[in-house]
C-alpha cells in the first residue's frame, strides 16, 4: 500500500506583524513551518502506516525554493520524498500543481491513498485535494479529523453540522484534513541530522525531479493572477460627548447633520 501525503510550507505567524495604519505587513522573522493542516495529514499517514503497513511518500504542495518541508517529513517517518523543482511562485496555483502532482503520482506508479490539508494557513486555499480527486476519478473525503484503513476502504471522521459522523469511501481515495485535527509527532533527531548531513539510507530517500520533465510547458502556465494587497481605510476615531442628556443628544444630532450631503 502506498500513501502519498502532500505538504506545503507557510511563514511562521509569530514572526509577522500587521500595521493597519501604515497599510503594510512586516515580517520581523522570516521562518517557515509546515502548513498546520498538512502536518495533520502527515500524522494520519504515519498512523495508518503503523496500523496496517504502508509506504509513505511526501510530495510538495507548491514549487518550493528549498526541500526543508520534505526533509522534515522524512525525519518524522516518511519513507520517501520527491522534491519537484520548478519556478517558485508567491501565490500557489492549485490548478497547475494538480497537473504536476498528477504526473508525479503516475511516475511513482500510482497510489492507494492521497492525504493533504483541507486548507492553507496563508491564502485559505482548499482546492488541491478536490482537484486531484476529480482528475483521478477517485472518491474524496473533505475536512477529516481522523482516518483509518480497513477492508479496502478508508473511514474518516468529519464534522457534520453540530456533530461528527463516520464517512467511508473505497480505495483509492483522497482525504483532506482540517487544521488541528491530530497532534503531530516531532521529527526523530537522528533521522533529522542524517537527512541534513546526507548520510545513511535516509539521505537516499530524498529525490529531485524537474517539473518540466513531468508536464508540458503549457501545463505550467499560471491560472491565477496576482493583483497585490489592499487594506480597508483606517477607522475614524469617535469623540466622547459630555454634559446632560439633552446636550449630548443635541451634539450628536449636530454631528450627524454635518455629515449629510448638502
Amino acid at each position: 500500500m502506498r500513501i502519498i501525503v502532500i505538504l506545503g510550507r507557510v511563514l511562521d505567524p509569530r514572526g509577522i506583524v500587521v500595521n493597519p495604519r501604515a497599510g503594510r505587513i512586516f515580517v520581523n522573522r522570516e521562518e517557515y513551518i509546515l502548513q498546520p493542516a498538512d502536518r495533520c495529514a502527515l500524522e494520519a499517514a504515519l498512523q495508518i502506516k503503523e496500523a496496517v503497513g504502508a509506504e509513505v511518500v511526501a510530495l510538495p504542495r507548491a514549487f518550493l525554493p528549498d526541500d526543508d518541508v520534505l526533509r522534515q517529513a522524512l525525519a518524522t517517518g516518511a519513507d520517501r520524498a520527491v522534491y519537484i523543482a520548478g519556478k517558485p511562485s508567491a501565490l500557489p496555483d492549485d490548478g497547475v500543481m494538480a497537473r504536476v502532482l498528477l504526473a508525479a503520482i503516475e511516475r511513482l506508479g500510482g497510489a492507494d491513498l492521497i492525504l493533504t490539508g483541507a486548507t492553507t494557513l496563508d491564502a485559505g486555499q482548499g482546492q488541491l485535494g478536490p482537484r486531484l480527486a476529480e482528475a483521478l476519478g477517485w472518491p474524496q473525503i473533505v475536512g477529516a479529523w481522523t482516518a483509518e484503513v480497513a477492508d479496502g476502504s478508508v473511514r474518516a471522521v468529519r464534522q457534520d453540522g453540530g456533530g461528527y459522523v463516520w464517512v467511508e469511501a473505497p480505495l483509492p481515495a483522497v482525504v483532506t484534513f482540517v487544521p488541528g485535527a491530530l497532534k503531530p509527532r516531532y521529527p526523530d533527531g537522528r533521522r533529522l541530522i542524517n537527512i541534513y548531513k546526507g548520510v545513511g539510507e535516509i539521505a537516499a530517500a530524498l529525490e529531485r525531479w524537474e517539473a518540466k520533465d513531468l508536464v508540458t510547458p503549457e501545463a505550467l502556465a499560471p491560472m491565477l493572477e496576482r493583483r497585490g494587497q489592499e487594506f480597508p481605510p483606517e477607522r475614524e476615531r469617535g469623540v466622547r460627548l459630555t454634559g446632560s442628556l439633552e446636550e449630548i443628544a443635541r451634539s450628536a444630532a449636530d454631528a450627524l447633520r454635518a455629515r449629510l450631503p448638502r
